[in-house]
C-alpha cells in the first residue's frame, strides 16, 4: 500500500477537500441528519466529484470480498433472529446459571461474546435483547444492567477477522491471518469479558 503511493508529490489541495468532506460526513453521521448510508454513498461520490479520486480508482479501492462477507454475516444474522434461536438462548442460560445473579451475568457475557464471533453485533444484539429481558424477570435483575453488558461485549470481536469489517480491513494491509486474530485475540477476550463481568456484578449488589 504505501508502496503505491511512493514517490508521488503531496496534493495540498485534494488534501483539504477530503478532509473537508470527511469531517462533514463524520459531523453529519453524528447529530443524524440523514441515514448513515446515505451519508456515506453522498461522502464518496463527492470524493469522485470534486476530483480527490477517479472514478476508476473509486471503484479499485472497493474491497468486493469484505463487502460479500458483510453481506453474508447480515443474512445470517437475519436467519438467526427469526429462526426462534432467542427462546433457546434464555432458556439454557438460565438452566446454566440456575438462577444465580453472577452466574447469570457471566453466562450472559460468554455467550454474547461467542455469538458476536459467529454473527454481525447489530445481530448478536438483536438476539440477547429479547433473552436479557426474559432473564430479568426469572432473576430479578435490573434490565438496563444486563442490556448494557450486552452492549459491551458484542464488542469483543478480537477472535474472528470475519466478525467485523474493521478486521477484514486491517486484515489484508497488515499481512494477518486468522490464527493471528486468534492467537492475541483469545487473550484479549478473557481479559474484556472478565473486566465487562466484575464491572456488571460490583453494580448489580
Amino acid at each position: 500500500m504505501w508502496q503505491a503511493v511512493a514517490g508521488k508529490a503531496p496534493q495540498t489541495a485534494k488534501t483539504w477537500i477530503a478532509l473537508a468532506i470527511l469531517l462533514g460526513v463524520v459531523v453529519s453521521a453524528a447529530f443524524n441528519m440523514a441515514p448513515i448510508e446515505l451519508i456515506a454513498v453522498t461522502g464518496a461520490t463527492l470524493m469522485v466529484l470534486t476530483g480527490v479520486l477517479t472514478p476508476r480508482s473509486a471503484v479499485r479501492a472497493l474491497n468486493w470480498n469484505i463487502l460479500a462477507i458483510i453481506a453474508g454475516s447480515i443474512g445470517l444474522g437475519v436467519i438467526v433472529v427469526n429462526s426462534g434461536l432467542g427462546e433457546h438462548i434464555s432458556s439454557a442460560i438460565l438452566q446454566l446459571s440456575t438462577g444465580s445473579p453472577a452466574l447469570v451475568i457471566l453466562v450472559i457475557a460468554v455467550v454474547t461474546t461467542v455469538l458476536t464471533n459467529v454473527v454481525t453485533n447489530a445481530a448478536a444484539a438483536a438476539i440477547l435483547t429479547p433473552v436479557a429481558l426474559t432473564v430479568v424477570g426469572a432473576t430479578g435483575l435490573d434490565p438496563l444492567l444486563l442490556l448494557t453488558l450486552i452492549g459491551t461485549c458484542i464488542s469483543f470481536t478480537f477472535l474472528n477477522p470475519f466478525s467485523h469489517q474493521s478486521n477484514l480491513m486491517v486484515m489484508k494491509p497488515g499481512g494477518y491471518s486468522v490464527a493471528t486474530f486468534v492467537r492475541f485475540g483469545i487473550p484479549l477476550t478473557v481479559i474484556s469479558v472478565a473486566s465487562a463481568f466484575a464491572v456488571a456484578w460490583v453494580n448489580s449488589r
